[in-house]
């Protein structure tokens, strides 16, 4: 019997887990993150706060692996285009850490903006800023 209700809530568990699609909530709250993310990040570089780097990055390179295309239509270029830069972002916020902990502000700083050019040019293709 307990691996009958076991299994019943492990499907049950499942199945809400499917159901929720990424929705525009999901993703604005995402984007809200990231870039609470990269302030505590650039806040940390010029406080020179290794600690606040490091949380700053390792929040930003988590939230960057959830984000996805919202809009069916879009899956194609968009999906692979945000993919490339999610990846990009978490190889350059790896830069800055490791920057700023060899006591590298200028390469800290320098990778920063390298971040900061990647959520720019996803945001200029896919949100479509002009």
């Amino acid at each position: 019997m307990k691996k009958i209700i076991l299994g019943l809530l492990t499907l049950g568990t499942i199945g809400t887990m499917t159901l929720h699609a990424y929705s525009d909530a999901d993703r604005i709250q995402d984007m809200q993150m990231m870039e609470m993310s990269m302030a505590k990040i650039q806040k940390g570089i010029l406080y020179n706060n290794k600690e606040m780097v490091s949380k700053g990055v390792n929040k930003l390179k988590e939230t960057a692996t959830k984000v996805e295309i919202s809009k069916k239509d879009d899956m194609d270029y968009s999906a692979k285009f945000s993919k490339k830069q999610s990846d990009n972002i978490m190889k350059f916020a790896d830069k800055v850490q490791s920057e700023m902990s060899a006591g590298h502000k200028h390469g800290a700083t320098a990778n920063y903006t390298k971040v900061l050019n990647q959520c720019v040019s996803c945001h200029n293709k896919i949100r479509k800023w002009n």
